[in-house]
């Protein structure tokens, strides 16, 4: 009973993962969502029901990476100066990510689990394929909901940017490059008609973010589809231009509407990303070790404070070098512990997830993390 308990608990989290800007719970944290609270009673009762059958968990090297990743964020708090008020919780929310980490892999080597968690996923997905073309639609006739978001750096104008159930078009167009990966696994057990319907539901959604996302998502179906040597061949020709593009996004100060893409052109003023990139980068050189800590916000837009929109060097500015250092070797651990040949489905999916952490700060995205325990649980047996 226990094993069914904690299936269900952690099948019924990850449904509601795409629906946390519907279901804030503030009054622990200002990120924290009521699915935190689902995924933390799916972690008891998964500890649980490991503790009864007398299952340890085998520590690897990439559980040494990951507890110094979170050792330091403890130690950037506690020298930080002044300490950010959102600290506390900002830990707690870590520890959450990495507990996703953990069990997400461990799940998914349990039978029936990969196609449980496709079925899941893809559910959700298609709901938030309708929720953001309805949102989108109803913002077009005049009646603005929460299912649309702010228009970030983009013109405003008469589209309106699909968010769906997220609090941010950002974080919906971040989650459609891992839904539509998840759909395209072998292991998914989704009959044809479902994975295109899934497919073309995040294709919309994330166009519909007008997000720098759309390029990490056409990365991560460009790699997972790159299963001849002229195919990979096309994905190192495309890679570049996609990787140029999202620095560029960055360095310039672009105005474009999306509904006239054409009409694109060039600002004067410099461009907010790039000020929030030379401020970050001004904050890592005066904190190299420990940031400035967890839960502030480490670059500047304006004069007023903001994230890096750059996840390394966020992770750098936040909580110190050593703490990018141990994620960047947790996720090298993942790659030289993959299995061969490569999952091209898996590792497409990570591409494009690093291709849009070049434009946001996306090691606080909940699917990101569960997105590294699907690799963790891909590895190579020994």
């Amino acid at each position: 009973m226990s094993e069914r308990l904690a299936r269900a608990l952690f099948l019924a989290s990850l449904f509601l993962l795409p629906w946390g800007g519907l279901l804030p719970l503030g009054a622990l944290h200002e990120h924290a969502q009521w699915n935190d609270v689902v995924f933390a009673l799916a972690s008891a009762a998964w500890l649980a029901q490991r503790v009864r059958r007398r299952e340890p968990l085998r520590p690897r090297p990439l559980h040494a990476a990951l507890a110094l990743y979170l050792g330091w964020a403890v130690i950037s708090y506690l020298c930080a100066s002044p300490r950010p008020a959102a600290g506390a919780g900002k830990l707690l929310g870590m520890a959450m990510l990495a507990a996703l980490f953990v069990v997400s892999s461990d799940w998914m080597d349990r039978p029936g689990m990969p196609a449980a968690i496709a079925r899941t996923l893809a559910a959700s997905s298609l709901l938030t394929g309708l929720a953001a073309v309805v949102g989108v639609g109803l913002a077009l006739s005049g009646r603005l909901t929460s299912l649309v978001g702010p228009c970030g750096d983009l013109l405003p104008g008469l589209l309106a940017r699909a968010q769906a159930g997220f609090p941010h078009p950002n974080l919906l167009a971040s989650f459609c490059i891992f839904g539509s990966a998840v759909a395209a696994r072998e292991d998914a057990g989704l009959s044809r008609n479902v994975r295109l319907a899934v497919q073309f539901a995040l294709g919309v959604s994330v166009l519909l973010t007008s997000s720098r996302a759309i390029l990490g998502f056409a990365l991560s179906a460009l790699v997972r589809h790159a299963t001849t040597p002229s195919r990979r061949r096309l994905v190192t020709l495309a890679a570049v231009p996609l990787l140029l593009a999202t620095v560029a996004l960055t360095v310039f100060n672009v105005a474009l509407d999306p509904l006239r893409p054409w009409q694109a052109r060039l600002l004067a003023p410099p461009s907010p990303r790039l000020q929030a990139a030379q401020s970050g980068l001004a904050t890592l050189g005066r904190h190299p070790l420990v940031g400035v800590g967890p839960g502030a916000l480490p670059a500047l837009r304006g004069s007023q404070p903001f994230q890096a929109h750059l996840t390394p060097l966020g992770v750098a500015a936040t909580l110190g070098l050593p703490a990018l250092g141990a994620l960047g070797l947790l996720v090298t651990l993942l790659w030289r512990e993959r299995a061969r040949p490569t999952d091209l489905v898996t590792w497409g999916l990570l591409a494009g997830l690093a291709l849009d952490g070049l434009g946001q700060d996306v090691e606080d995205f909940r699917h990101v993390w569960i997105a590294l325990g699907l690799a963790d649980a891909g590895r190579r047996r020994t």
